[in-house]
């Protein structure tokens, strides 16, 4: 029986790595929909990746369910996973509640997964060089989108941007930003464990290629995370990043007149920018969300508000504010609960990278601020819609949660 579990783990793993590497090379194929019969809501190819998944991840947590429940921060996500799910049965759109329910609980099961499957370093190390190289295919395709100017034109400014393989410019940027920030947090730690997943050389590359894609993206709030990051590791320990960082920020500036515009239309607020956009779609929306203040009009339900009280005219239907769209969609109980699971996983960060000794000290800093920046950005963009992110996001978690074991 004990040889079966360890086969059976050992298909989980590989499972588990080959997530982590295909995943963001599909998130474009969101867009493909199609609808299966005439009176069902139409789906995409994602949804149904998503949703054999989801039942896999289901057949796993039940079979090690006496062992998951002692993993860090099982409560808070089981009580979110559970408001999520209770949501479907007073929904105003049932189908986009199942449907977003699945797309959820797959990111909390995959931690699980991650948990319960990394048994020592060299597994994490695995998983985490997997991750890295995930990233070569999007990479590809953003600089031939560069090249020959066949990116995704901006709603508002007209020009160009990059978007990979991912939905949108906004995606591929805060993915680029993860990728970014464990890559910068490797070339900190000592070459020993750098040698672990590439040589020093080649992350150096991999660096400036990232850097340069996320410019090309000209997503803002991912260049804000990457800024905050550069700061926090400047002020602690690097000075000479502080100095690298504000190079790029003038270099950005004075050869980019689309970088300049859109700094200025920050920090001028634009009337006709997207920043001012945004305040005027949560003016509205705001209101609306007070007649079911305590649970909400139900998962993946912002969406379907905006558009039968603002339209399409009015832009995007997306809340560009993950706890307003949680608020509205799960009421004050559901953003509670899922402020639980950021207070919790920052204090379990904090924990971990003051009992860390050795080099890893800066890796483990470096996993603290990419989540700090990616939940400070949550105020201003998409980041839990960002799946292909939070899979992989929420993969690292819980393997360096493992290995790290309190």
């Amino acid at each position: 029986m004990e040889k079966v579990n360890r086969k059976l783990n050992k298909n989980f793993f590989y499972f588990l790595l080959g997530l982590a590497l295909i995943r963001p090379s599909l998130d474009i194929l969101s867009q493909i929909e199609f609808q299966i019969y005439s009176n069902l809501p139409t789906i995409n190819l994602n949804v149904i990746i998503g949703g054999l998944v989801f039942l896999i991840l289901i057949f796993f947590f039940f079979i090690n369910v006496k062992k998951i429940y002692s993993t860090p921060l099982f409560y808070p996500i089981f009580i979110f996973i559970g408001l999520c799910f209770l949501s479907i049965f007073y929904s105003i759109d049932t189908f986009t509640s199942i449907r977003e329910f699945i797309r959820i609980a797959t990111i909390f099961l995959l931690y699980f997964l991650a948990y319960k499957l990394i048994e020592d370093k060299k597994d994490f190390y695995l998983l985490l060089k997997i991750i890295l190289i995930s990233y070569i295919i999007p990479a590809i395709v953003g600089l031939i989108q560069f090249f020959n100017n066949s990116g995704m034109t901006d709603d508002f400014g007209g020009f160009q941007r990059i978007y990979g393989t991912f939905a949108h410019p906004n995606l591929f940027a805060f993915y680029t930003f993860f990728i970014l920030g464990l890559l910068i947090s490797l070339l900190l730690t000592s070459q020993k464990t750098s040698s672990l997943i590439f040589n020093k050389k080649i992350i150096i590359i991999a660096i400036g290629l990232s850097v340069f894609l996320l410019f090309a993206t000209y997503t803002r709030s991912a260049l804000a995370c990457l800024s905050f990051f550069v700061l926090i590791f400047g002020i602690l320990k690097y000075r000479r990043m502080l100095l690298v960082g504000a190079l790029l920020f003038l270099a950005a500036y004075f050869l980019s007149d689309v970088f300049r515009e859109r700094l200025w239309e920050l920090i001028s607020l634009d009337p006709y920018g997207s920043i001012v956009w945004r305040f005027k779609l949560w003016k509205d929306i705001l209101p609306l969300s007070l007649w079911q203040p305590w649970f909400g009009y139900g998962l993946g339900t912002f969406e379907k508000l905006t558009e039968f009280y603002r339209g399409f005219k009015l832009g995007s239907l997306n809340a560009h504010n993950d706890y307003l769209k949680i608020f509205v969609e799960n009421g004050i109980i559901g953003l509670i609960s899922y402020f639980w699971i950021i207070i919790g996983l920052l204090l379990y960060l904090l924990k971990i990278f003051k009992r860390i000794i050795n080099q890893e000290k800066f890796f483990g800093m470096g996993i603290l601020v990419i989540f700090l920046s990616l939940m400070i950005a949550a105020s201003f963009d998409n980041i839990l819609q960002t799946t292909a992110l939070q899979w992989n996001l929420w993969i690292i978690f819980g393997g360096w949660f493992k290995i790290n074991k309190i």
